[in-house]
């Protein structure tokens, strides 16, 4: 498989997926709390078992308030609370993808500069299982 290329990654959310459009950035993180199991039979080191994994996912991009899955759906999502479906993928076939829910725990529309295009940013926080899968 080749090396994927940053731009075809993407974020998706919705039940039928739809890129959030205009993208610039995307990450996806994952993480595995762990918690201490160090007693006195340990021999002076500190030992630990793997607890709750969590996950975020976070997306920038330029605002364009014509596009049918932009700031203004995201706005909608977080004033709304509602859980969001997520997938993280290029959309290719035979390529990994990721999907789970979340809820958007942070939204920002940014405009800075004169020459510059208006930005927006968004967090979301993964509720339940996140799944890896093979595009098809």
């Amino acid at each position: 498989m080749p090396t994927v290329l940053a731009k075809n990654m993407k974020l998706y959310t919705g039940g039928t997926p739809t890129a959030i459009t205009c993208q610039v950035d995307a990450s996806l993180s994952m993480s595995t709390n762990t918690f201490e199991t160090t007693c006195k039979d340990s021999s002076a080191v500190a030992e630990f078992l793997p607890g709750a994994k969590s996950w975020t996912a976070s997306v920038t991009g330029n605002v364009d308030w014509s596009a049918t899955n932009g700031a203004e759906e995201l706005f909608t999502a977080w004033s709304g609370q509602t859980s969001v479906a997520i997938v993280f993928q290029t959309g290719v076939v035979g390529e990994i993808k990721y999907s789970g829910s979340a809820y958007i725990t942070s939204l920002q529309i940014n405009s800075s500069g004169n020459d510059e295009a208006v930005t927006f940013s968004a967090e979301f926080q993964g509720t339940g299982a996140l799944t890896q899968a093979t595009i098809s």
